[in-house]
């Protein structure tokens, strides 16, 4: 049986889904409504909210979504992460760890992975879900696209 994402979760990010939702150009993946099996070609703008508790293999994941990415465009993510800084830490070395949830991935680094599947993060926002569970409280809101040639490393010929 597939873990679900609360409801609760939902609700409190529906504004910034909106908003980000607002930004799309060209083609466009969103995986809320486009299963990614289905998908083809290129996209210019790739949505994956919530979509990171529902995969095992994350790495592949995002390495499919970097697959997908047109040259020049721009993968959103707003999903459940890790606590960053001395606070994750301590949480993660035996302090209060969040009780797992039969059939969702969590506690991991979202924009650790999306760079091991080789794209860049642009823009990382961390906040806290505050009415949520918490396993959902942590959050990334994170773009990331192809990484840009230095002028020095381009080709000029």
């Amino acid at each position: 049986m597939a873990g679900r994402v609360p409801p609760e979760v939902f609700a409190a990010l529906a504004d910034r889904a909106a908003s980000l939702r607002g930004r799309a150009t060209g083609r466009v993946l969103d995986l809320d409504t486009d299963p990614l099996d289905d998908a083809d070609g290129v996209y210019d703008t790739i949505y994956a909210f919530l979509q990171a508790p529902h995969r095992r293999d994350l790495d592949r994941f995002y390495c499919r979504l970097c697959e997908l990415l047109a040259p020049g465009g721009l993968v959103y993510v707003l999903e459940p992460t890790i606590r960053t800084g001395p606070r994750g830490r301590a949480l993660g070395i035996g302090g209060r760890l969040a009780r797992p949830i039969a059939g969702l991935h969590l506690g991991r680094d979202i924009p650790q992975s999306i760079r091991r599947a080789g794209l860049f993060v642009s823009d990382v926002h961390r906040f806290e879900v505050a009415a949520v569970a918490a396993p959902f409280r942590p959050f990334v809101e994170a773009w990331a696209r192809f990484p840009t040639l230095a002028p020095e490393d381009a080709d000029v010929s």
